[in-house]
C-alpha cells in the first residue's frame, strides 16, 4: 500500500491502525484511534516525503510522525576514544536511511537497521493490544569494543488549543533552550507547570511562534497529552527508561503545530553533553540492550 508517495506497511485492530514507513527509518507515520476516527500524529504540512539522505539536517525534510533517534538526537562529535572525532547526524543516524522489515500478522510487525558508521544493529517490534501499541526496542553492538549513545523517542502528536499535558508528581523541570522568551537561559530550572506567567503544561496558539524544550528532573513512569479537544487522552508508558525531554511547537518551527513526549535512555540531546553528565548508554563488545514502552488511546 501508498501512504502518500511513499509504499507503507499497516497494522489494524477493532481499535487503532498504524502505519509504517521502512524506506524512510521505518517512521510511524500515522496512528488513528477508530472509535473516534481521529490521527494521533502530526501529519506532513506538504502531502509527501521526500528521501534523505545520511546526514542530512532533520529539519529540512518532513517534520511529523515519530521517528527513533539514536545515538543522539543533536548534531555532534562522538565523545569516546573508539570512534573519537566522527561526527553523529542531527537527530541520530537511524530517521534518514531505509530499515528491513517484516509483517508477522495484522497486529504485529519487526523492522532493524544496521548503523552505516558505527557497527551496531537497532530492532524494533511493534504490536498492538486492544487500544495499546507496545514498542519493543534492542540495540546490538557488534564492535569487539565499546560504544556509546542513547535513544530518543521522537513522536509528534496532533495537538490543539485546548490540549495539555499531564505529568504527576513534577515540581520542577530544567529548560535546555538557549534563548527561550519565558523559561529563561539553558540549563535554567523551572518551576512546573507555572513559570514567568507561561503555562509549561499548555499551549500558547500557533501564531505565538514559540518554542519550548524542557526535561523533567524527577523520574516517573508515564506521561499523557489529551487531543481531539480533550476527548482523547494519549498515554505514553516508560517504567524502565530513566528520562523525559517535552517538545513543545507553538509554530515556532516551520510554522507547525505539535508537541512530543520523548522518553530516552541519555540526558541529554548531545552526546556530548550526555557524558558530561554521565547519563548514556554503554554497549560492551557484543552486548545486547533491550527497552520498551507503551502507547495507550482512550477516551478521556
Amino acid at each position: 500500500m501508498k501512504y502518500y508517495n511513499l509504499e507503507a506497511l499497516s497494522l489494524e485492530n477493532e481499535n487503532i491502525k498504524l502505519i509504517v514507513l521502512p524506506e524512510l527509518g521505518a517512521k510511524v507515520a500515522s496512528i488513528i484511534y477508530k472509535p473516534q476516527n481521529f490521527e494521533i500524529l502530526f501529519q506532513p504540512t506538504l502531502k509527501k516525503y521526500d528521501l534523505p539522505k545520511y546526514g542530512d539536517s532533520f529539519e529540512k525534510y518532513d517534520t511529523s510522525g515519530i521517528d527513533e533517534m539514536f545515538p543522539n538526537i543533536d548534531k555532534c562529535i562522538y565523545p569516546f576514544e573508539e570512534y573519537y572525532g566522527e561526527t553523529l547526524p542531527d537527530h541520530g543516524e537511524l530517521w534518514s536511511i531505509p530499515w528491513k522489515y517484516e509483517k508477522i500478522n495484522d497486529n504485529r510487525m519487526f523492522c532493524k537497521v544496521k548503523s552505516p558508521k558505527f557497527n551496531y544493529i537497532f530492532k524494533r517490534t511493534i504490536e498492538l493490544n486492544n487500544n495499546s501499541i507496545i514498542f519493543n526496542y534492542s540495540v546490538r553492538n557488534l564492535n569487539n569494543h565499546i560504544f556509546s549513545g542513547f535513544w530518543a523517542f521522537h513522536g509528534l502528536l496532533a495537538i490543539d488549543n485546548n490540549s495539555e499535558i499531564i505529568l504527576e508528581g513534577i515540581n520542577k523541570v530544567l529548560n535546555i533552550k538557549k534563548d527561550s522568551k519565558y523559561l529563561g537561559n539553558g540549563e535554567n530550572i523551572c518551576d512546573y507547570p507555572v513559570y514567568n506567567n507561561y503555562h509549561l503544561n499548555k499551549f500558547l496558539p500557533v501564531e505565538s511562534k514559540n518554542t519550548e524544550k524542557f526535561y523533567l528532573l524527577d523520574k516517573i513512569d508515564s506521561a499523557g497529552v489529551t487531543l481531539n479537544n480533550n476527548k482523547l487522552l494519549y498515554k505514553i508508558s516508560f517504567k524502565n527508561i530513566p528520562y523525559v525531554g517535552i517538545w513543545k511547537n507553538e509554530g515556532g518551527f516551520k510554522g507547525e503545530y505539535n508537541c512530543a513526549i520523548e522518553p530516552c535512555n541519555g540526558f541529554y540531546d548531545s552526546l556530548e553533553i550526555a557524558k558530561k553528565y554521565g547519563k548514556y548508554l554503554t554497549f560492551e563488545p557484543n552486548e545486547e540492550k533491550n527497552w520498551c514502552l507503551t502507547i495507550t488511546l482512550e477516551k478521556f
